[in-house]
């Protein structure tokens, strides 16, 4: 079956995105309450980390998603399947773990009609703190460490500010995403881990001089 990714301009089309999700906010948005499991410990933390805004990332689903046994609202997880690297320098290494979230799913139905997937990356967990992410897209051809993907076309399109770039997939059947998936994402804003301030220490007091005794 041939397949057609549509991304987030496909999406607002549709109707699959809450209202008002267009509209600009300048607003810091809360962190993001995935209602799952507690993330594994990923990567030891370096002291001072500064990660650009729109740094391509490579993510992995870490579970099964489809059209027809994805629930929207629902949280997966996924991992950093490559060390994210700006100028040959490696700002971070493969491992740290993350959420993405099911948008819009729903079952192939009668005279043809295809199966619905919407997925959206959210953020990778570093040292503690959410690591946003957006603009997730399928490798092409659906690369996976356990299997494929059928061929899928891709495109660009224009985002809301704001919101994770959405892949919207649609097929003759089922849409199927297996374990193992790699998709290509962007960090969402700048990210920056400052070295910890340590505290003053406090100067010792001066030692007590001996009290002198006066001379009869």
């Amino acid at each position: 079956m041939h397949w057609q990714l549509f991304l987030a301009g496909a999406a607002l089309a549709c109707g699959f995105l809450p209202a008002g999700a267009a509209a600009q906010t300048t607003t810091v948005p809360a962190p993001i309450q995935a209602v799952a499991a507690p993330l594994p410990p990923g990567p030891a933390c370096e002291p001072s980390l500064t990660i650009p805004a729109l740094t391509p990332v490579t993510v992995e689903m870490l579970e099964p998603l489809g059209s027809k046994i994805s629930m929207p609202g629902a949280f997966f997880a996924l991992r950093l399947a490559a060390p994210i690297i700006v100028d040959g320098v490696e700002l971070l290494p493969a491992g740290a773990s993350g959420r993405g979230e099911v948008i819009h799913a729903k079952r192939a139905g009668g005279s043809g009609a295809g199966g619905e997937l919407v997925l959206a990356a959210r953020f990778l967990e570093v040292c503690g703190r959410q690591l946003r992410l957006r603009s997730m897209q399928v490798s092409p051809n659906g690369k996976s460490k356990t299997g494929t993907v059928d061929s899928i076309n891709m495109a660009s399109a224009a985002v809301a500010p704001g919101l994770s770039l959405i892949g919207f997939m649609i097929k003759g059947g089922e849409v199927n995403v297996p374990s193992g998936t790699l998709a290509q994402a962007k960090t969402a804003e700048l990210f920056t881990l400052a070295p910890p301030v340590q505290a003053p220490v406090p100067e010792a007091a001066p030692a007590a001089l001996p009290a002198t005794q006066s001379v009869q």
